[in-house]
């Protein structure tokens, strides 16, 4: 077995930067650009950073893939085979990142990808825990597609959904302390349950 180690230096300012030990999302609190491990080193992303609404503030900002598709839904067969008509529409789903509870995870997704919140400038903060890689994040995306459509009223049978993925960049998402091991996303009005970094 071959070791390789990667310096955690920030491929676009040099600064350190420092993450847990399964992180495979970086945020560089000196010039605010993201990177993404690989095999070979840091990988500059492009990064955003969803900002509070209005009236709340970020006491801890968690990273997520925003993922822009164009998303397809056919062959969507009811009970007893009979056909319903499908769609086809780009959407954006922002997928939170971090180690959360699935139920949570989903929750957090659904409603962040129902926001079309401000964005701006990533923080000169802390943003660690980034664990969730990028082809694990569209299998989310697809997850909250199947989801909505299950939850339609009509009995579904069966559905197939084709994704294909345009653009994809990471942001920087805002929290605020909801008590005990808890945050709240200051864009939806979440709750989750925070997991140490």
């Amino acid at each position: 077995m071959k070791l390789h180690l990667i310096a955690l230096d920030c491929p676009a300012c040099g600064s350190a930067m420092s993450g847990g030990g399964n992180d495979v999302i970086f945020f560089c609190q000196h010039c605010g650009s993201a990177a993404l491990l690989q095999p070979d080193g840091l990988e500059v992303m492009e990064s955003t950073a969803m900002l509070p609404s209005p009236g709340h503030h970020a006491r801890v900002w968690k990273p997520a893939w925003v993922i822009e598709a164009e998303v397809s839904v056919d062959e969507r067969i009811r009970h007893r085979g009979r056909r319903s008509e499908g769609w086809q529409d780009e959407r954006t789903f922002v997928v939170p990142a971090f180690r959360l509870p699935l139920v949570d995870l989903v929750t957090l997704a659904r409603a962040l990808s129902e926001v079309s919140g401000r964005v701006g400038e990533v923080p000169r903060e802390p943003i660690r825990g980034g664990i969730l890689a990028y082809e694990d994040a569209l299998v989310l995306a697809r997850h909250i597609v199947v989801g909505d459509e299950v939850r339609k009223p009509d009995v579904l049978a069966s559905l197939g959904v084709e994704m294909t993925a345009s653009t994809h960049r990471l942001a920087a998402i805002p929290f605020e302390d909801a008590g005990g091991d808890r945050l709240k996303c200051a864009m939806t009005g979440v709750v989750v349950s925070s997991a140490a970094d």
